[in-house]
């Protein structure tokens, strides 16, 4: 056997004996090839190393996963909310595919005050419920409403202010909180503010008005 041939099965013995210092590979290479073959390992180590970065649960998905959240949380609309507030649709790819039948980009309504076993609500696990001027109402998620511009307080046809319960006499009251409309049969809330008194339009949660 040449001393090429025995030097070759040494280094080999070498190696599967699991000598980490030794590098077989490298034996056999020039100094530049040497030079090279630690330049794309370097390289390649690199590029490793920063898609481990943006990996679906890394640190830097975390982060970014976190300020997005943080500034939806920051623009949505603040809850609680009462009825009668002006809002608008804010759409994007997010808010457009969260609903089968999304509002339009941009869509105006009406927050409205809803009958449940709790009492008079106008939002629910975060979802206010809208009635859009299209007359479809729906709960929306807090986060893809903004107030609408130029918002004002005025009054609408689903709440009123008044000075006095006599002033209401086409309403009957059938409770501590709440009314019925003589003509209609629409349930309405009432509550007390200040001195005045403020009656709300009673929905179901499909946006429909409540009745007796």
């Amino acid at each position: 056997m040449s001393k090429k041939e025995a030097d070759f099965w040494d280094n080999i013995s070498a190696a599967y004996a699991g000598d980490a210092e030794f590098d077989f590979a490298g034996s056999y290479l020039s100094a530049s090839e040497k030079e090279e073959a630690a330049e794309i390992h370097r390289v390649a180590n690199l590029a490793e190393t920063r898609l481990r970065g943006n990996e679906l649960n890394g640190d830097r998905f975390s982060s970014m996963r976190a300020l997005t959240d943080s500034g939806r949380a920051k623009d949505a609309l603040n809850l609680p909310v009462k009825a009668g507030v002006r809002v608008r649709f804010h759409a994007n790819a997010g808010s457009v595919l969260a609903y089968a039948d999304p509002p339009d980009p941009n869509a105006e309504g009406t927050v409205i005050a809803v009958r449940s076993a709790s009492g008079t609500i106008t939002a629910h696990d975060g979802k206010v419920f809208v009635r859009w001027d299209s007359g479809e109402a729906q709960p929306i998620h807090a986060e893809h409403l903004r107030l609408a511009s130029g918002q004002r307080r005025q009054a609408t046809p689903n709440k009123m202010r008044v000075a006095s319960l006599g002033d209401l006499t086409q309403f009957l009251r059938i409770a501590e909180d709440a009314l019925v409309h003589k003509a209609t049969r629409d349930l309405w809330s009432v509550s007390r503010d200040g001195s005045e008194f403020v009656i709300e339009r009673l929905f179901s949660d499909n946006g429909s008005p409540l009745k007796v």
